[in-house]
């Protein structure tokens, strides 16, 4: 429950409990009972409104784009967590929950699915390895296939063009030999 739904809550309470003070005096029966509870929403009221906010989270996008897929079909807490740790080990998120920081990451997940999150954005780059003719010089991912391949930019759906540099870095086994030749050129570009 967010802070402002208890706000609401006690908010409706307080009309309530008002309503039956008015009611009460309007029949000349005792209220005195309503009074010290509507004093004590007020109290409550004004507490809640003093509380603070949980401090969302900074996640990887693609653990933020996890947890809409799951939210937008009706996923409980439970079943997507489920889901994450039978993907395999092909899994980004998978992956990102057997890092060193594992443990943090999990705690992370439950406090975004929870509280809100923000996307921790890296940038995305265009690359082109130095050494093939000019139009054709793009490194592309074949997504059905899991291949890379050099040809132009853009060839159309289940291409991948656009990376980050960990992506890369943990899907392109010769990016470290490519990098450190000085091979590859980055053009960052928009996320779609």
């Amino acid at each position: 429950m967010t802070k402002e739904e208890v706000l609401e809550k006690l908010e409706e309470e307080r009309e309530s409990a008002k309503s039956k003070i008015l009611y009460g005096q309007s029949r000349n029966l005792s209220v005195k009972r309503y009074g010290w509870y509507f004093n004590g929403l007020d109290y409550a009221i004004d507490l809640a409104k003093k509380l603070s906010e949980p401090k969302k989270v900074v996640i990887p996008e693609f653990i933020a784009n996890d947890i809409k897929y799951h939210k937008k079909y009706g996923y409980t807490l439970q079943g997507t967590l489920g889901d994450a740790f039978g993907q395999g080990l092909e899994s980004d998120v998978y992956y990102w929950f057997y890092a060193d920081n594992g443990d943090e990451n999990f705690r992370k997940y439950v406090s975004a699915w929870d509280n809100g999150y923000e996307v921790d954005k890296e940038p995305k780059y265009r690359v082109q390895i130095k050494g093939f003719e000019e139009t054709t010089n793009y490194l592309n991912y074949d997504v059905n296939s899991k291949e890379f391949f050099v040809d132009t930019a853009g060839l159309g759906s289940g291409i991948k063009i656009k990376f980050t540099k960990r992506w890369l870095k943990d899907y392109w086994s010769e990016y470290d030999a490519y990098n450190n030749a000085g091979l590859l050129e980055f053009e960052e570009v928009e996320d779609d």
